[in-house]
């Protein structure tokens, strides 16, 4: 069971990987609709061969799911089994060990989009507008990971860093109501979720209210695999989902419905892996571990290094416009992961090992 556990952060280390071509094909190169639909001709046939398979890399957003239902399984797995009592949870240490974890590489970041935007703005474009977003609300909202408040600079990915530190500090008082009664903590989740289905929105949380859902499905894949080894082995029939969710309306509107799907997937995969069902597929994962090491700095720090990329491809372009080749794409992913595990090496390992020997 070990083993499989390892493999979870293989998964983790691919997705964050995923999300960083995911945005590198949206950033650094021309997009379907763009180029290769209206330009056939400006394409090599090696170039088309690379757009259809860059095109693979195209659910982002489905990635970040991902990593929401692994944080409420991890988070909860060691509360998960049922003989532990809620005295026994440490409101502050588990407040530092969250703190310890996500704030470094958070700083790191906000320090990397400020430095990028001044080498961009002194040596590249000039461009005043680059400015716009470092007002000193918004520095404070995502100082303090406001959900529903705009992003300070331009790393885009901090939305969901936002989500995230909701679900570690609403998740203590949930722990809570489940030790009186497991049906309170589902009212709460259940009530969240609804009252945003229903377009009622509350202010500073925003879309975390139905995300706090996803996030939970973790939280009750990690109830299973300690107490329920018999329903555990119907989870992977969520997997049948992937059938209907092509089919899932992509509006706005919907995206509650449509995160839940794929929240329902990911625990459907994830149970597969934790009971062994896929040997193959978990030998892989665990040789990809390497990934998962430092897939937090590279899933937060790779937006304002593209920013860079984007900003001096253009400029060197002759049309000053994104080029219609891949190869800018190709160069940003291998540079990118060493850059930024080289970054995590002197910070978010660091903070780390702190979090190891103090806590």
């Amino acid at each position: 069971m070990k083993n499989h556990l390892k493999a979870l952060d293989g998964v983790r280390g691919l997705a964050a990987l995923y999300v960083l071509i995911h945005h590198a094909r949206l950033a650094l190169t021309q997009s379907y609709q763009s180029g290769l639909a209206i330009h056939p001709e400006k394409y090599e046939w090696y170039d088309k061969v690379l757009v259809y398979f860059f095109s693979l890399f195209k659910f982002g957003h489905e990635a970040v799911i991902i990593f929401f239902v692994l944080s409420g399984f991890v988070i909860h797995l060691k509360q998960a089994n049922s003989n532990y009592n809620f005295s026994d949870f440490k409101l502050l240490t588990y407040l530092k060990k969250r703190t310890i974890r996500i704030y470094p590489t958070l700083l790191v970041s906000f320090l990397l989009c400020a430095l990028v935007d001044g080498i961009i703005f002194k040596f590249i474009s000039h461009d005043v507008g680059l400015f716009s977003n470092y007002t000193f609300s918004s520095f404070l909202y995502n100082l303090f990971l406001i959900p529903d408040a705009p992003i300070w600079g331009y790393n885009f990915p901090v939305w969901s860093l936002k989500h995230e530190w909701f679900f570690y500090l609403v998740y203590p008082l949930l722990l809570w109501l489940a030790s009186k009664n497991s049906f309170f903590s589902l009212a709460v989740i259940a009530g969240l979720y609804f009252s945003y289905l229903l377009g009622f929105k509350i202010p500073y949380i925003g879309p975390v209210a139905y995300t706090l859902l996803v996030w939970s499905l973790g939280s009750l894949l990690a109830v299973l695999y300690h107490n329920s080894p018999k329903l555990l082995k119907y989870m992977p029939y969520l997997l049948l989902l992937c059938v209907a969710y092509p089919f899932v309306s992509r509006a706005d509107s919907n995206y509650p419905v449509l995160d839940l799907c794929f929240g329902l997937i990911t625990t459907g995969f994830l149970s597969l892996i934790l009971l062994g069902k896929a040997p193959m597929m978990s030998n892989l994962l665990i040789k990809t571990t390497w990934i998962g090491t430092f897939s937090y700095s590279l899933y937060l720090l790779h937006s304002p290094l593209l920013d860079l990329y984007k900003a001096m491809i253009i400029n060197l372009e002759p049309s000053h416009n994104l080029p219609y080749h891949l190869w800018y794409v190709i160069l940003a992913i291998v540079t990118i992961v060493p850059i930024t595990y080289f970054i995590y090496y002197f910070t978010e390992r660091i903070a780390i090992n702190y979090k190891k020997r103090s806590l």
